[in-house]
């Protein structure tokens, strides 16, 4: 029996040496249904013998040992080439449908009814291509961040767990991380994660680098962005592929240009940011060993913020594909000069306004790096509990 792939409009079989195959967890049933919940058959069970090939799964899903590939235990296929009409709907898909059955295409039927065989190679090819890339208008790039540190925080335990529900609420996921709740060492007594609130302009920035884009004449083909949590206000800069020295050189610019902020936190491994912080100290005064920290609430902490940028920074790049590190600083500053819906205020305003004077010294953490990654950032904004907004908090 020939082995062949599960999932919609996929004609993989075995007989492809470069994919594997993989078995669907029927001894884990809330697995399962997730995996069942993303294929969107309607009435269908999978067979002992079903399996869904490699290219439905992300890249950090599989585990390679010498020749052979299989799944993490977490593993769920996501990549799929589902028709507009599915697409981000929850409508299921009756398997014996004549589309999913594979009667019909992109390519028109050769003479007799049937596709060619080099017709169906064609379809096989671009069919395949398109759940390699899961899907066309799917975001190219990415930010570039711990896949430990974004796993995590896809579970619910990462907003809920230790601090606003009961303990004897489980989340799946649980106990396959570990996941628990982040305390502050040293504290007796401490249960619950300290509270770090960020109070004014220019005091916790986040630190995230965005790509790879389309490269441009200077060879540029990564993006920094430098967020300030209170104010909104962005500095951007293009990088190259010296990451660790040109992401110290920008932030070292921003810190003679603007002033010292008490610190930064970024997603960046814990390894990338050593290199940062080497580099960096030689280029500015700081102290301690560190000045960027990795924190798990780097993005989470104001997602509007974040979704905007993405949009802006997507949008410039497609706008000037080869040129875009020259238009960079103009869009920023049009960013920053824009109402921010969460402030109502323009984060140039925020940042100049009224607030006390930038620190043109070293400052000192409230806490030791390592409490500080333990702990959990909540934004303070007046603005926002006038207009009946919740804060934007994000725990763990």
């Amino acid at each position: 029996m020939v082995i062949s792939c599960c999932a919609y409009n996929c004609k993989n079989t075995a007989k492809e040496k470069s994919l594997s195959f993989h078995k669907f967890p029927l001894k884990n049933p809330k697995l399962l249904k997730k995996w069942l919940y993303n294929l969107r058959w309607k009435d269908w069970k999978p067979a002992p013998h079903s399996k869904v090939c490699s290219l439905h799964f992300e890249e950090n899903c599989f585990i390679k040992e010498g020749k052979r590939v299989r799944l993490q235990s977490w593993a769920v296929p996501t990549i799929f080439a589902f028709p507009r009409r599915v697409e981000g709907r929850k409508s299921k898909i009756n398997p014996r449908s004549r589309r999913a059955l594979g009667n019909v295409g992109d390519v028109k039927a050769a003479p007799g009814g049937e596709n060619s065989s080099s017709q169906r190679t064609a379809d096989r090819k671009r069919s395949s291509k398109q759940q390699l890339t899961g899907q066309e208008n799917r975001q190219p790039w990415t930010i570039l961040g711990d896949e430990a540190v974004d796993r995590s925080m896809t579970l619910p335990s990462f907003f809920h767990s230790g601090y606003c529900l009961p303990k004897n609420i489980r989340w799946a996921g649980d106990d396959e991380l570990n996941v628990k709740p982040h305390v502050v060492y040293g504290v007796r007594g401490q249960t619950k994660p300290n509270i770090i609130e960020v109070k004014e302009r220019w005091e916790w920035l986040g630190l995230d680098v965005r790509g790879p884009f389309s490269p441009t004449v200077d060879h540029h083909t990564h993006i920094l962005t430098l967020t300030d949590y209170h104010s909104k206000w962005v500095e951007a800069f293009p990088l190259t592929q010296y990451l660790s020295q040109d992401v110290a050189e920008c932030v070292a610019e921003v810190i003679n240009q603007q002033g010292y902020p008490l610190g930064i936190l970024s997603r960046l491994s814990r390894g990338t940011l050593k290199e940062v912080n080497h580099e960096l100290k030689k280029r500015v005064r700081f102290k301690g060993k560190t000045l960027v920290i990795q924190h798990r609430q780097t993005g989470y902490m104001d997602l509007v913020t974040e979704s905007l940028l993405n949009k802006m920074l997507d949008e410039l790049v497609k706008k000037h594909r080869v040129t875009w590190h020259v238009h960079l600083p103009a869009a920023t500053l049009q960013f920053c000069c824009t109402n921010h819906p969460t402030t109502r205020e323009k984060p140039f305003t925020r940042m100049y306004a009224s607030d006390p004077p930038f620190s043109s010294s070293p400052r000192e953490l409230p806490l030791g790096v390592t409490d500080v990654r333990l702990s959990s950032f909540v934004i303070s904004s007046t603005e926002a509990n006038n207009l009946g907004i919740v804060s934007e908090t994000l725990v763990h």
